[in-house]
């Protein structure tokens, strides 16, 4: 073989590693990014999720909190996208035993482009926890009333798009993740609206989504390697919903009480 048969074949195996490391570090960072499930190993014993998930009630009880957004991270912050602190966020909604009712969007384990909408507790919500915090969003009073009757309404449902994506494009319609649907269920609240064109029309004029970088080889790799890394709605920039989206909305429609981390006391 000549050495320029050398340098070529060589060149053709570097550029072939590096796209399947950046294909496994798509899997590894972005799939814990927006990952809307509720299964995999836990990092923490059960009784200390069970904590935790105490600390995020004990703190909503003392603001008498009737109806707030909870996001928490499924990855190691440092492996998440810039900007980025939390992966999965639910809504909880006080209950008549005191305590509080998860409301969240989880893709499938049979079929992971699918997903569903379960109610489940705190410590169930914090299952995937890798981080000691969660972000909180507290709706002004008035919208916690508003929120605390249609997460029981038609119109909670209406909005759930069942074909998932981990970073699914808020202004496409074609698939959905967990902070997309949470920013639909709000939008369609605050514009008394279930039509999702109309929803996403304006969500246009209204909010500016998360940008994520990668280089047309890593949007091409990426897919191949976890079939939810879903590219068909997203065109020349990555755009996703995070926690601080749904805070953003909040706060342009003059609908925000509070936002802020709270840091996890040990048991």
């Amino acid at each position: 073989m000549s050495s320029m048969a050398k340098v070529a074949a060589f060149e053709v195996l570097a550029l072939l590693i590096a796209v399947f490391g950046f294909g496994w570090h798509l899997k590894t960072v972005y799939s814990g990014f927006v990952a809307s499930t509720d299964q995999g190993d836990a990092l923490f014993e059960r009784d200390v999720l069970e904590d935790y998930g105490q600390q995020i009630l004990d703190e909503l009880i003392r603001q008498d909190v009737k109806t707030a957004i909870i996001s928490r991270s499924g990855q190691k912050r440092e492996k998440l996208p810039e900007g980025v602190m939390f992966t999965h966020s639910a809504f909880f909604r006080r209950n008549d035993q005191g305590g509080y009712d998860v409301y969240n969007l989880y893709h499938g384990e049979e079929n992971r482009l699918i997903s569903s909408l379960v109610t489940d507790r705190p410590a169930d919500f914090l299952r995937l926890l890798q981080e000691k915090d969660a972000g909180i969003l507290i709706p002004d009073a008035a919208t916690q009333d508003q929120l605390y009757d249609f997460l029981e309404s038609p119109e909670y449902k209406a909005v759930h798009q069942v074909n998932y994506s981990l970073i699914s494009n808020p202004f496409d319609l074609r698939f959905q993740n967990c902070n997309e649907f949470m920013l639909y269920v709000v939008a369609a609240m605050f514009w008394e609206t279930t039509d999702t064109e109309a929803i996403r029309q304006r969500l246009m004029k209204t909010i500016e989504p998360n940008k994520l970088k990668a280089s047309p080889i890593r949007r091409h790799i990426g897919p191949k390697i976890d079939e939810r890394l879903i590219m068909e709605d997203h065109d020349g920039e990555i755009l996703t919903t995070t926690f601080g989206t749904l805070t953003q909305l909040f706060e342009r429609e003059g609908r925000l009480d509070t936002s802020y981390v709270l840091n996890f006391t040990e048991p």
